[in-house]
């Protein structure tokens, strides 16, 4: 079952939950390689959740073969270089420019209108308990 499913169903919407699902299910993957879902999901999560460090290594062992099959991968990359560059203009444009899945599109909805988004890369004031 999809991961968006499960999380739908299980009641009470959370990021994290998904978040930790995506991680489970890449790890269980047959052969050590999980769906473009699942790495899509799992990289938006982690932009959303501001965790760059495992979004550069998933990035880093997603398979060249899935990352140049999935168009909105590569999108999702491209949000998480113009956070990593501290482009924040950039980021509401890649966002914006990009047709996103109905399962990435609540994800990439989130981020753009994370309250917090722009306190927690601008300010050490903020803390992401707070924000998320």
């Amino acid at each position: 079952m999809p991961v968006a499913v499960m999380a739908a169903e299980s009641g009470a919407f959370s990021y994290r939950k998904l978040l930790e699902q995506c991680e489970t299910q890449e790890l269980e993957a047959p052969g050590g390689i999980a769906t473009p879902l699942v790495y899509a999901q799992l990289l938006a999560l982690y932009l959303l959740h501001n965790d760059m460090n495992n979004a550069r290594y998933l990035w880093k062992r997603i398979p060249p073969a899935i990352k140049s099959a999935n168009a909105e991968l590569g999108a999702i990359w491209s949000v998480g270089q113009r956070i990593w560059q501290r482009d924040f203009p950039g980021i509401y444009t890649t966002i914006g420019a990009h047709q996103w899945s109905e399962t990435i599109q609540p994800v990439m909805e989130a981020l753009r209108g994370s309250k917090c988004f722009c306190l927690r890369h601008c300010s050490e004031k903020c803390s992401t308990r707070t924000c998320l």
